[in-house]
């Protein structure tokens, strides 16, 4: 298996370096080791991790990997010289297997201010930095040639010397391959031979027919003229051009795999390269995009292999560990059964030598009441023996001290040469067949001493239960904990991909408690893209009147209204077209906790101020400016009525989301989501029967029991149509239509002499006249059938005509002696000009016609267009914006003002700036995000999420923030440390228990709760910074025992430490 670069693996990687890192700022350098590195080179959008490892390898990656908490003061160097500054040119060094990083300042690479980091992948390698004049400043390890330093601080870094590529002569090959001796193979003479290395030295020796163990001394014809010779001549050509063509292009790479034993086994790693060699076609093989993600998978491979290899052995020693715990208790309860079987079978036999037992304690009593002494009496003993003294004989010990003398004692049973050896007297006793050793007490009878073995038997007996039924306990609670062990390490031994933030994530965003995503902009620019990509039909758009409120928008996740179906359809007899998506389907807490974001992103923070904020549709929000006026990046024109909510609280949180892994793992929330579903569902319902009761009231039915507006409910039956011919017999509406055409006909006829032959038209009868046909007719109907009304229709009626008499009448100019003549003249003169161009050429006079005016002609012709209609019940939604401070609809050219331009200009040039929309498939990934994750949920990774706090109800890790004093990284570390200790606090105290099922769960919540606190510390602070409002309090239960806590494992490290 290869294990470093070649030569040609660092052309490669330096032409693809220099495609995507020139022109990058090297923004982070980290120790994932001694000897690897990351580097982290960023721009606006685009961001490339590079690992190196001193003297193996060095590519760009996309796993992350463990970095060391404490910089090494290499490390530490590096980024003290090279942090922000933009990386300008990549090279390699000849053919050697060295690049040259240079970081060159605006003067050029030769000012001071220039620095380069020389990565040496030869030997053991070396990493070194270098000033403008490469003397050295650091680097990874000193290196002595010949008792001498060679590369150490202060002295210069060398550049002559690098080999470089060539094309191969004839008689050069030839020349070398005379030296070969007699064992040499081909493949090892030629991998030494210039500076193609080894892989493309055996593509050339297979691109010319030949065999890479081929003997050369032997079996290789060596004449210039040979055609072995000349094959090798010209294959060396191509590997030439091969060499050439890396060092101009990027090209794609390779790695190929040792063959598979069997199916079931897993792909082996044997090679990789930047070029399809000869020696790969064999073999099964993989391409890819580029050399350096080649390399980086092959790396990321082995490393992962590492990984598992140290999972096996910790799953062995853990297994090992186990199998002791198992063995210690089995000997345990063994000696503890070995134990009590003794102790009765030394009372029996005791029992079966009571005469001898008797006579040797009455011995011994004598002697001690007779004053004997004690070594004396231990030498009248050993006398005994040597006599053949049969009681003396059976004295193993004397514990004069304690009272006691050892016994042997035989089992009579054995003395019996005749008994069968099966009985089942010498069954229950073979175990202890022969002598025994009894402590007797010389004190007691034999008796007594019997009885005080068979006393101890029972003791041992309630001790083995008790340490049987104590130690079955504390090994079925090891077992549980070495098998949740071994599941975190089987979770955790992997090498993890490097996470590809959402598409939302650039924004400020948040998950309403209904499942809705929020999306703001941190800066005008996103607001604009925001509002020019994501804000579609449907959507909300959310402000507040303040300096500095965010522009938020809510995404509807229904795509289109459904059919209507509905009860207004039945009534109507026919079926309702296909309904726009309107705002009002979006719950009102999510508008509440939309306002919050848009408020608490603002001002109103800093100077805690509570105000409200207001939503619109999206067709309300336009891009087009007024005429002669100009919206600034992130301004926009809100056209129509503002919704406003009610006054917000200064509240907002800071939770993780987890990103769940597998299939298995989402259809375990399923529940959750088809119950916001459903929610939405019928909000969207509700809005249908809404628009479709309101076309519906259009034309109003006469009715003695409603007096405002006609609800039809799916209970109640089917009202019939109305038939309009009865209707117009009956208020004689074509007498009236004629008897009005006749009117205008008479009015308008006017005698030679100019003399009007009819009576002038009172005030209301030109109102009348200037009125439309239909409201002229309805009033006619009114005045005809007034008796007929009910009382209130009749108090309805009053009330407007009241409400009319309390209007100011206009006031008639009476044009001034010559005006006639003058408008004449420039009525012929403007004829071509229309309203716009004359608007403009007024605007640029500074001439009469304010804009107010204007507006305020615009705003009565809008009012005057839009139909006086009857407004159904009020719905959730209008009953939270019924809680608003005010309603605006005057129009003003701001961030949130007005427009005064047509509904068809707004939309051809919103269509001139759009941007693709987004597919609604990029929100079906918030499926796979949870808050609370559940026992059995395999999890990826952890994301920040900042939001309003009524929002997080649900969320397993969150804190409460509010305005303070703390900046965002101090909060972050903060939120975390609480995290971390609910985490912990989340643990079961014991994974025992005696129901099966419940230990299971246990071990379960253990191993979640070690999982969420591994993915909580792999969130990187960027990240959760990037999200973190500024300036806030963190505020969570149990805040003052954290704080302390952390304090004291904070001077327990501080002290290891200075220990150490």
């Amino acid at each position: 298996m290869k294990q470093r670069f070649s030569a040609l693996d660092v052309r490669a990687i330096v032409t693809a370096f220099q495609q995507r890192l020139v022109g990058l700022r090297l923004q982070g350098i980290y120790d994932v080791n001694a000897k690897t590195f990351l580097l982290k080179f960023t721009k606006p959008d685009c961001k490339e991790l590079v690992i190196v490892e001193s003297g193996i390898r060095i590519h760009t990656t996309d796993f992350t990997r463990d970095k060391s908490i404490t910089p090494s003061s290499f490390c530490m160097k590096l980024r003290k010289h090279l942090k922000a500054r933009r990386l300008t040119g990549v090279r390699q060094l000849g053919m050697d297997r060295v690049i040259d990083f240079e970081f060159a300042v605006a003067a050029g690479a030769h000012a001071e201010g220039t620095y380069h980091i020389m990565c040496e992948f030869y030997a053991s390698g070396n990493v070194i930095l270098t000033d403008y004049q490469y003397n050295i400043l650091a680097l990874l390890r000193v290196v002595h040639i010949e008792d001498e330093k060679a590369f150490a601080v202060g002295m210069k870094y060398e550049l002559e010397g690098s080999r470089s590529i060539e094309p191969v002569d004839r008689v050069q090959l030839v020349e070398y391959l005379k030296k070969a001796a007699p064992k040499d193979t081909l493949k090892r003479m030629l991998a030494m031979f210039g500076t193609y290395g080894p892989a493309l030295s055996e593509h050339v020796i297979l691109r010319a027919g030949l065999t890479p163990s081929l003997k050369v001394a032997t079996a290789l014809d060596i004449d210039p003229q040979s055609p072995q010779i000349s094959a090798l001549v010209e294959a060396y050509r191509d590997a030439f051009d091969i060499a050439e063509k890396l060092g101009r292009e990027v090209c794609p790479g390779y790695i190929a795999f040792l063959p598979k034993k069997s199916d079931d086994d897993d792909d082996v790693f044997d090679d990789f390269g930047p070029c399809m060699f000869d020696q790969y076609r064999n073999k099964p093989h993989q391409e890819f995009a580029s050399f350096s993600d080649a390399a980086d998978v092959f790396f990321s491979n082995i490393e992962a292999q590492k990984l598992k290899s140290k999972a096996h052995q910790q799953e062995a020693a853990a297994e090992r560990k186990l199998e002791a715990i198992k063995q210690e208790h089995e000997g345990r309860v063994a000696a503890l059964e070995l134990a009590h079987r003794k102790t009765e079978e030394q009372a029996r036999r005791i029992e079966m030598n009571l005469e001898f037992v008797d006579q040797a304690i009455m011995i011994m009593r004598q002697a001690v009441a007779a004053g004997m002494d004690w070594k004396e009496l231990e030498e009248l003993v050993r006398d005994q023996k040597e006599q053949d003294n049969p009681i003396a004989e059976r004295i193993v010990k004397l514990n004069l001290s304690i009272n006691q003398i050892t016994l042997e004692l035989d089992d009579p049973a054995d003395w019996d040469s005749d008994e069968d050896e099966d009985s089942e007297d010498g069954e229950s006793h073979g175990e202890f067949s022969g002598p025994l050793t009894v402590d007797v007490d010389i004190f007691q009878t034999a008796f007594a001493n019997a009885q005080r073995y068979y006393s101890s038997r029972r003791q041992a007996g309630v001790k083995h239960a008790k340490t049987l039924a104590v130690s079955s306990q504390a090994l079925q609670s090891a077992e549980q904990k070495i098998k949740a062990d071994l599941k975190a390490i089987k979770i955790t031994a992997t090498v993890s991909q490097t996470r590809k933030p959402f598409w939302f994530e650039k924004f400020a965003w948040f998950l309403s408690s209904d499942g809705y995503l929020v999306l703001a902009g941190h800066d005008m620019q996103q607001n604009e893209l925001l509002v020019k990509r994501h804000l579609r039909p449907g959507d909300a758009y959310v402000h507040a009147d303040i300096h500095g409120a965010a522009s938020v928008i809510i995404k509807n996740k229904l795509a289109a209204a459904p059919e209507s179906t509905s009860v207004t359809d039945k009534a109507l007899g026919e079926k309702a077209p296909r309904g726009e998506l309107t705002a009002e389907t979006i719950p009102p807490s999510t508008l509440f906790q939309a306002g919050i974001m848009s408020v608490c992103q603002s001002r109103a923070w800093d100077a805690k101020i509570l105000t409200p904020a207001w939503w619109v549709e999206a067709r309300q929000v336009s891009k087009t400016a007024p005429t002669g006026e100009y919206l600034s990046t992130g301004s926009f024109m809100i056209r129509g009525k503002k919704h406003f909510l009610p006054p917000t609280q200064l509240v907002y949180g800071f939770g993780l989301l987890f990103k769940l892994a597998d299939n298995e793992s989402i259809a375990r929330h399923t529940a959750a989501r088809q119950q916001r579903r459903a929610i939405m569902e019928e909000n969207l319902k509700s809005v249908g029967a809404k628009d479709a009761v309101d076309s519906t009231q259009a034309a109003p039915m006469t009715d003695d029991k409603d007096d405002s507006f006609t609800i039809i409910d799916a209970e109640k039956p089917e009202p019939k149509a109305m038939d309009f011919s009865a209707a117009r017999i009956k208020y004689n509406l074509d007498e009236i239509e004629n008897a009005t055409e006749d009117a205008f006909k008479d009015a308008d006829t006017r005698t030679d002499a100019g003399v009007d032959t009819k009576r002038r038209l009172t005030a209301k009868e030109r109102r009348d006249q200037r009125k439309p046909k239909s409201e002229a007719i309805e009033q006619e109907k009114q005045s005809e059938h007034v008796g007929k009304l009910s009382k209130k229709e009749q108090r309805r009626l009053d009330e407007e005509a009241k409400y009319e008499k309390q209007q100011p009448k206009e006031k008639q100019q009476q044009q001034k002696r010559g005006k006639k003549g003058k408008m004449k003249k420039m009525k012929e003169k403007y004829a071509e000009q229309d309203d716009e161009d004359r608007d403009l050429r007024m605007e640029l006079l500074g001439a009469a016609g304010k804009k107010e005016a204007r507006e305020e002609a615009v705003q009565a012709d809008l009012n005057q267009e839009a139909p006086n209609v009857e407004q159904p019940p009020p719905s959730i939604v209008d009953q939270i914006k019924a809680l608003a401070a005010k309603n605006s609809t005057d129009p003003e050219p701001s961030a949130d003002a007005s427009e005064d331009v047509t509904e068809e200009t707004e939309k051809r040039v919103d269509d001139e700036d759009e941007v693709p929309e987004l597919p609604m498939e990029h929100l079906n990934v918030l499926d796979t995000l949870t808050a609370s994750p559940l026992p059995d949920d395999n999890l990826s990774f952890a994301i920040p999420v900042c939001a309003p706090y009524t929002s997080l109800s649900s969320y397993k890790y969150r804190v409460k923030l509010v305005p303070g004093t703390m900046k965002k990284g101090k909060a972050c570390k903060m939120a975390l440390t609480v995290m971390l200790a609910a985490a912990d606090s989340n643990k079961p105290r014991s994974v025992y228990s005696q129901d099966a099922n419940e230990a299971e769960r246990l071990e379960l919540e253990t191993i979640l709760a070690n999982r969420e606190k591994t993915l909580m510390k792999a969130v990187p602070e960027a990240e959760m910074i990037a999200q973190m409002l500024g300036k806030v309090k963190v505020t969570a239960p149990n805040m003052e025992s954290i704080k302390q806590k952390s304090k004291a494992a904070a001077k327990s490290r501080a002290k290891s430490k200075a220990k150490n």
